[in-house]
């Protein structure tokens, strides 16, 4: 039976705060300025996307780099996974399935390359880390081996590749006639004065081997609009496309003009966003800060806090915790989080800090008690 991703938003009952959300929960635009829905007819726009939004997206990906590509290298998407999802589809073919996959990993992941027909490899990685080795993936890298994703800053931890490890990778990945999927849907989250290392940032040309995927999703906490994208060689993107054609045959063309007017305008309000959620983190920080048993570290972008909770879990935590530690937050504690096993980490939680102050504060509170005082 297919149950509900463990990160979906579901209902909660009684008095629990939610800290498992994965969008950005803070207030941060004026309804009276967002667009109203056209009420004249509404033609079906193009598969790849209409080519002012995919003109807006290349100026935006390519900000502070040197690749170059053009829209035709642009495929709009329903949201970033949609973009990944499709990606996946194009690529993965005949005999090479399997896609090698870091850990801890976005819980969605693996789910995707099998509903692609493919098979995930974890590559067993330390949370905080944010690369693995090259020994590490040539090991369990096969005649079968199509692709490698890499997600930074990542979810569930906020790891991110430095520069030099990206170059590796990147050529490495060229070398073996391997595709890198590159996920940097967290990159645009203004959470540090500079952004996560990017592909763009290393080549003068986007390398043809790489599919870059994004979206306003979390940089501009638009993540209920569903507008994503994927960047690709020509080839590839043009086969993206043409998937797309048929499992999406376009996204939402309301949805397409918001996202051209934020991001062309948008950028003080990232920023500003930005600013409020460094300050969320230092608070969120805090809150962990003397537990025995626990060690948090400080995400390097993103939205999450990924705290390790084994020693406490083996040292201090009453058996409900150990039998269930989740369920046990949120009946005995209302709090809602959510399993690092679903990121292939167990022994952690995954919360997020992009929430209002006041739901944020509670909650912190509720998970401090816990851990202090089970």
């Amino acid at each position: 039976m297919t149950t509900l991703a463990p990160t979906a938003v579901t209902d909660q009952s009684g008095d629990v705060v939610v800290l498992s959300t994965g969008d950005i929960r803070v207030a941060q635009h004026d309804p009276g300025a967002v667009p109203a829905a056209r009420r004249a007819d509404q033609p079906y726009r193009s598969p790849a996307g209409d080519r002012a939004l995919r003109e807006a997206i290349t100026a935006y990906a390519a900000d502070g780099g040197t690749a170059t590509f053009t829209p035709d290298q642009v495929v709009v998407t329903p949201g970033a996974r949609q973009a990944i999802f499709t990606a996946l589809l194009s690529v993965l073919r005949g005999d090479r399935r399997e896609v090698l996959l870091p850990t801890p990993y976005w819980a969605s992941f693996p789910r995707l390359v099998e509903m692609a027909g493919g098979t995930p490899v974890p590559v067993p990685t330390e949370p905080g880390q944010g690369a693995p080795s090259l020994e590490a993936l040539a090991r369990l890298t096969t005649e079968r081996t199509a692709m490698l994703i890499l997600n930074s800053p990542r979810n569930p931890d906020g790891a991110v590749v430095s520069a030099e490890d990206l170059r590796g990778i990147t050529e490495w990945t060229a070398e073996r006639g391997l595709t890198l999927l590159f996920d940097q849907v967290y990159r645009g989250v203004a959470l540090y004065e500079e952004p996560a290392p990017s592909v763009t940032q290393l080549y003068p040309e986007l390398p043809g081997h790489v599919v870059l995927t994004d979206g306003v999703t979390k940089s501009h906490a638009l993540a209920g609009l569903r507008l994503g994208w994927a960047v690709a060689g020509p080839g590839t993107a043009a086969r993206i496309t043409a998937t797309a054609s048929h499992l999406i045959g376009g996204a939402s063309g309301v949805v397409q003009d918001i996202a051209q007017q934020v991001l062309t305008t948008g950028e003080s309000g990232r920023r500003e966003l930005g600013a409020r959620l460094a300050t969320h983190l230092d608070l969120a920080l805090d809150a962990f800060a003397g537990i025995p048993g626990v060690h948090c570290a400080r995400p390097a972008g993103g939205i999450f806090l990924f705290p390790d909770l084994r020693g406490w879990l083996a040292d201090s935590a009453p058996p409900q915790a150990r039998e269930d530690l989740v369920g046990w937050l949120r009946t005995r504690h209302e709090v809602a989080v959510v399993d690092g096993a679903a990121f292939g980490a167990p022994g952690h939680l995954r919360l997020s800090f992009a929430l209002p102050a006041d739901q944020l504060k509670d909650g912190l509170h509720r998970l401090r008690t816990a851990l202090t005082r089970p």
